[in-house]
């Protein structure tokens, strides 16, 4: 049993770095000079950075972003979704995320694979500050818009510099891990079961 767990721990490695080696192009977003001092979001919690077609050549797989944290700046702690848009279509999202807590100055995100040809165009990364989901509901949209007491839509409050507060009061959500993340959890446990397992047998026996 514990061979078998660390030769399927040895096949999993082996697969994620195989699958990580053919990683295509890896995007880099950071500070502009249309960067405020407290963040790169505008006031309506939205940041937007282009790609130049230019700068590219031929069919772009896109499956990786490495993000500069001080685009967040004071508004770590909120909960924003990722999505790429070419000639103001949406073309890819790899879902909502909250940073807060999260250490390290360059923040990794990934998802689903994004097929740009730049001869189609410039293609946008775009994060929208959002809402976080109500208790109970099934999802939540990446509009930056909030309910008013007199309920008519209101631009996203980004909250003064350090707050990092979340609108209604409610808290932010976590990030949630990738699935070859899970994968290496599961297995993880698995063996680490399976060894404190057999020490027990091996004690017992006279």
């Amino acid at each position: 049993m514990r061979k078998f767990l660390i030769a399927a721990f040895a096949v999993a490695a082996v697969s994620l770095g195989a699958s990580q080696a053919q990683a295509a192009t890896v995007l880099n977003a950071g500070w502009t000079t249309d960067c405020g001092k407290s963040t790169c979001f505008d006031e309506n919690g939205q940041y937007r950075q282009t790609y130049s077609r230019d700068a590219f050549s031929g069919p772009v797989s896109i499956s990786q972003l490495l993000m500069d944290r001080g685009v967040l700046g004071t508004l770590d702690g909120k909960t924003f979704r990722l999505s790429f848009q070419l000639n103001g279509e949406e073309v890819g999202t790899w879902g909502q995320y909250n940073m807060g807590g999260i250490g390290g100055d360059q923040l990794w995100f990934g998802g689903e694979q994004v097929t740009w040809n730049p001869e189609d165009g410039d293609l946008v990364l775009v994060l929208q500050i959002t809402p976080p989901p109500k208790p109970g509901a099934g999802g939540f949209g990446g509009f930056a818009l909030r309910e008013d007491g007199d309920g008519e839509s209101a631009p996203f409050d980004i909250g003064e510099e350090g707050d990092g507060g979340q609108p209604g009061g409610r808290e932010p959500v976590a990030a949630v891990p990738e699935p070859s993340a899970w994968a290496m959890m599961i297995i993880g446990f698995g063996l680490a079961g399976a060894l404190v397992r057999r020490r027990a047998v091996v004690l017992a026996q006279p």
